[in-house]
């Protein structure tokens, strides 16, 4: 049995190598530079020089060892920004601390809601620190500032805010309509920085930590953060519902991204970054995606996106400007800690407001907190999703090794679709007394009809071998 297995296998990993190869006529011809993803950042590949700075207040106590804020900051964060980044992208820091500030904690302390920060305490907050280092620091030497309040903070207590970008960000102050920009900021003895600033508690998460700095080395186009933040902006800044919570405000994609959800427990490290922002950050290539048009058929075999690989997204462009994305989510790295694995859709809206919508999860489940938002072929109620309006259909499919596949059809088509993917799955698992040569070509068959979007054929060929085991 393990031999007949072994030898199927190879022929389904054959069969769509081949496959892979005839395809990439279609991808070079498809692609005219990495525009076809949209917006890319240029500034986010490379090592990236962070200068982090962990200032005191002279009425404030840190509660945090040095060596915890180190490994969480240095190593902590380098590792993440290098598995994310498929190593493309990693940060060489210069510590230091602790620097005195010269006033009380209630000079610095900012609003916990985005719409209420006070831009000009958070220019203090960064010129005071650059005063204090000021002689010993060329900070032209930096891409990018972290600053550090050494205080425990929550929603509305110690610093106030736990973790936020300033630059771009806070400094331009964020409203609905607000346009970020790089402003310069100076210390009393004239020096200058105009790089990213991000700014984290000393109890801040790594994923905070993480969700800030992205926003630093994303930068800016079109007006626009090409990382923007992936939750709901007004309901952040909701004093009336509360202090601040990700049940309240990552409404638009939960934990699926840090950009929307920094973490999904507490004590746990964060979750992988979706295609979206990796998009962004420059750090899919036009190479590893797959673009199908609304109206077309045709399968890909996506890699984890904790992992990398050949081929790691599908995009579908819509006539109104808006796109799909298609990714597949496996416990693998970062991504372990996330609740459930599979295909997940995103529908990504670039014109909009940040803070208001720019990417949404199509959760296949339909809860709210996106527990159960991938698609999966053997679960009945999550193994097709459709946009009759756009003539999309989505249906998952079976893995092929670490790959898994995803079939982008119509709508009219997608029940013979699924019904063909359905039994070949069934078809390719592992069964008693089958007969090893005759099992590999019935699945070899099935698999060309079905490729050949003969769906028809390709169930009636899966379920006869089905019944005749």
């Amino acid at each position: 049995m393990r031999k007949n297995m072994t030898m199927i296998r190879r022929i389904i990993s054959l069969f769509f190598a081949f496959l892979f190869i005839m395809a990439d006529g279609f991808y070079s011809k498809s692609v005219e530079g990495e525009s076809i993803l949209g917006l890319q950042s240029p500034e986010a590949i490379g090592e990236k020089k962070v200068l982090m700075v962990v200032v005191r207040f002279p009425d404030a106590t840190p509660t945090t060892s040095m060596e915890a804020l180190k490994k969480r900051v240095i190593s902590g964060l380098n590792s993440y920004v290098k598995e994310q980044s498929y190593g493309l992208a990693s940060i060489k820091s210069d510590f230091r601390g602790y620097v005195m500030l010269p006033d009380p904690l209630a000079d610095y302390k900012v609003s916990p809601y985005n719409f209420k920060v006070d831009r000009k305490r958070v220019r203090k907050l960064i010129e005071d620190t650059m005063t204090a280092i000021e002689k010993e620091t060329d900070f032209s030497l930096y891409d990018h500032m972290l600053i550090i309040p050494a205080v425990q903070t929550m929603p509305g207590k110690g610093y106030g805010m736990i973790c936020y970008c300033a630059n771009p960000g806070m400094l331009s102050g964020v409203t609905k309509k607000y346009v970020p920009r790089y402003e310069t900021l100076r210390s009393k003895g004239g020096k200058e920085f105009k790089g990213g600033i991000f700014l984290g508690a000393e109890n801040a998460h790594l994923g905070m930590f993480a969700h800030d700095y992205f926003h630093a080395i994303g930068g800016i186009q079109d007006d626009k953060r090409l990382v923007p933040c992936l939750y709901d902006f007004e309901r952040q800044s909701d004093a009336s519902a509360g202090t601040p919570s990700f049940e309240h405000h990552a409404v638009y994609m939960g934990f699926w991204d840090i950009m929307s959800q920094h973490l999904v427990k507490q004590g746990e490290p964060p979750p992988g970054l979706s295609s979206f922002t990796k998009i962004r950050l420059g750090w899919i290539k036009a190479h590893q995606s797959k673009i199908l048009r609304p109206g077309e058929t045709s399968d890909a075999f996506l890699s984890p996106l904790s992992r990398g690989g050949e081929l790691i997204v599908v995009k579908i462009p819509l006539d109104d400007g808006t796109y799909y994305l298609v990714e597949n989510r496996q416990p693998i790295g970062y991504d372990k800690v996330l609740p459930d694995s599979g295909i997940l859709i995103l529908k990504v809206n670039p014109d909009a407001y940040e803070g208001y919508g720019t990417v949404e999860v199509k959760s296949a489940g339909g809860a709210r907190n996106f527990q159960n938002a991938t698609y999966k072929l053997e679960v009945d109620n999550r193994n097709i999703f459709i946009d009759k309006k756009n003539n999309i259909a989505v249906i998952p499919l079976w893995k092929n090794k670490d790959n898994l596949g995803v079939l982008v059809t119509t709508p009219d088509h997608s029940a013979d679709a699924l019904k063909a993917a359905t039994a070949l799955q069934t078809l390719m698992e592992p069964s008693p007394g089958s007969s090893g040569s005759k099992k590999e070509k019935i699945i070899r068959d099935a698999l060309t009809a079905f490729k050949s979007k003969d769906f028809a054929k390709s169930y009636a060929i899966a379920e006869a071998g089905i019944e005749g085991r």
